[in-house]
């Protein structure tokens, strides 16, 4: 399905998860047949080998045991690898899921990292962990294309102590040139702020909400990003040092985010309210997953994927249940973005 026909609520009720998981499971119904991916559960194909053969003369039997071991041993192989990316996305999201075999560069399945709890460390193991499979080293501000590497945001403009809070604006292109990336949103446009202080006074004074100074935590100082008037962010990439003239793609992207509190499970009337989606170069989803709720607050959590190459193109993310302004409470699920860890942009083929 193209983005022109598809579209996400800004949260402006509480219906407005619901219908984003509505629609991302009727589109993943629909992608089954194209190898796409059903929300949050990668699907899994197996190889069903045709009847063996009458047996060949006694000479060629040891050749044939040997043909037979080598198959096994290779079906096993992957299906270890497809368990991996199941247990990755079933691990409660206290534990880590550690990447030791990123699928092959024809894979469709990603690897998932996911993690939630009250402080920096209960996630440091699981983003780290995501980093080494994006690759090394962190590439910062250097003009690309690169082969190997990523590209990190923490918002923190390179000092802990810039507490600014920048005026919203859509597209935010601060890192356009710089790290390949350009952000927009449908509502007023994306900020950068402390949770409270600085010389605007932060997120309190941007939402004007005192609450907001308790709500929220930072899990690399000092500053969050968030969009204004919409809980809706989108990001796409490009080659780093074009300034947005050459578009690219990315084998994976990971967020950390504060205060989710809610998360969909067994009951109707429980619905996760953040959510990612990865879109590839035709706007198609190749994944999407709700993001580990950790109640309390200013808790943290994690989410990120890593597919064998750079496929994707873009990236929706649903913030909360609600567009930030009101006091987080039992309705509204207010939620704030951290560091965001992407793959080193590469030249978008056949388009």
């Amino acid at each position: 399905m193209r983005a022109s026909s598809y579209r996400l609520l800004d949260g402006a009720n509480s219906n407005a998860v619901e219908g984003f998981s509505q629609r991302s499971r009727r589109r993943s119904k629909k992608l089954r047949g194209r190898g796409g991916f059903q929300a949050a559960f990668p699907l899994y194909q197996t190889n069903r080998h045709k009847q063996q053969t009458p047996e060949k003369p006694k000479q060629k039997a040891n050749l044939k045991q040997e043909k037979h071991m080598q198959t096994k041993q290779s079906a096993i192989r992957s299906t270890v690898i497809a368990a991996f990316g199941l247990l990755s996305m079933l691990l409660p999201v206290s534990q880590t899921a550690q990447a030791q075999d990123i699928p092959s560069r024809d894979s469709a399945t990603p690897v998932v990292f996911q993690a939630a709890g009250a402080t920096t460390e209960s996630i440091q193991s699981s983003v780290d962990a995501f980093r080494a499979a994006l690759g090394i080293p962190n590439n910062l501000n250097n003009p690309g294309p690169l082969l190997h590497g990523r590209r990190e945001i923490n918002w923190d403009g390179g000092n802990p102590n810039v507490m600014d809070t920048t005026a919203p604006v859509t597209p935010f292109n601060v890192f356009l040139n710089t790290r390949g990336s350009q952000f927009t949103t449908p509502g007023i446009g994306l900020s950068q702020a402390p949770p409270s202080g600085g010389p605007q006074g932060g997120l309190v004074v941007l939402f004007g909400n005192p609450s907001y100074d308790k709500t929220f935590r930072t899990f690399s100082p000092s500053r969050l990003f968030t969009p204004v008037g919409s809980n809706i962010t989108n990001a796409s990439f490009f080659i780093p040092g074009t300034n947005g003239t050459v578009p690219a793609t990315v084998r994976g992207f990971g967020a950390v985010f504060t205060d989710v509190d809610q998360q969909a499970d067994g009951n109707p009337n429980h619905k996760a309210s953040t959510l990612i989606e990865y879109l590839d170069k035709d706007s198609k989803i190749l994944f999407s997953s709700s993001v580990p709720a950790s109640p309390g607050g200013g808790n943290l959590s994690f989410f990120g994927i890593v597919f064998g190459d750079a496929r994707i193109a873009a990236v929706r993310i649903q913030a909360g249940n609600v567009a930030p302004g009101p006091s987080d409470d039992a309705r509204h699920d207010i939620v704030m973005m951290d560091d965001f860890i992407y793959g080193e942009p590469q030249l978008l083929q056949g388009k």
